[in-house]
């Protein structure tokens, strides 16, 4: 009687610590997969994470770059602006000295011809004149009007004077200009046959004003004695 109780009671201890075993071992196994799923989630999350602060890094990195770009931009039309007023400056200084040289030669606010040059051309019997008009004013002041001008000379033997009608191309009689300090204006003529030049009768007009200013120079073809106003 008593063995039997004992047998019993090892079974039951064995089928006590059998099943403790397999408890054990679901748990163990339980325990593995959570701690392996949450393992794959957070690289999943440091995955995302790294490209997320790889994308971050980028952004910042351009954005760095960007503003230097700019910054750059910035110094180097700061720069331009200030070389463009010095030179602005610079121009005004001279042109105040060249319109002062102008003023105290010719006067102020006249208006005259400067220059006149005449250029023989590629063909026979063709020039170009080119009339320099300078006004010496004191202030911004814009002169418009027209100039023309006549040939004075010898054709054959007889003292002829010809109108620019008569020699221009387009046989025009007058070229307009319109100058703040000075402007050169290129007229092209064809002289008659045996026609022997000896003088240009330069007249110009300012505006409506109906008495022209007049101005004569020697007939000199570029390449000889400067043309000498008379």
């Amino acid at each position: 009687m008593v063995g039997w109780k004992i047998a019993l009671l090892v079974v039951a201890v064995a089928a006590l610590a059998w099943g403790a075993f397999e408890l054990g071992r679901a748990s163990a196994g339980y325990f593995v997969v959570s701690s392996m799923l949450e393992r794959f989630d957070l690289r999943k999350r440091t995955q995302a994470l790294e490209s997320e602060n790889s994308a971050l890094r980028h952004r910042v990195t351009v954005a760095e770059l960007g503003q230097k770009v700019d910054q750059q931009a910035q110094t180097d039309a700061q720069q331009m602006m200030g070389e463009l007023q010095a030179e602005t400056a610079r121009q005004k200084q001279e042109l105040q000295f060249y319109r002062g040289l102008v003023v105290r030669q010719y006067g102020s606010g006249v208006l005259r011809v400067q220059e006149l040059r005449v250029r023989a051309e590629d063909e026979e019997r063709h020039f170009l004149v080119l009339i320099t008009l300078v006004q010496a004013a004191t202030r911004d002041t814009i002169a418009n009007g027209t100039v023309t001008f006549s040939v004075e000379g010898l054709q054959g033997k007889v003292p002829v004077t010809l109108a620019l009608a008569d020699l221009e191309i387009d046989k025009r009689k007058q070229f307009p200009f319109s100058l703040r300090f000075f402007q050169q204006i290129e007229v092209p003529i064809v002289l008659p046959v045996e026609f022997q030049p000896e003088r240009l009768h330069v007249e110009y007009r300012l505006g409506r004003n109906p008495e022209p200013t007049k101005q004569t120079f020697d007939w000199r073809v570029e390449g000889g004695p400067e043309a000498a106003a008379l």
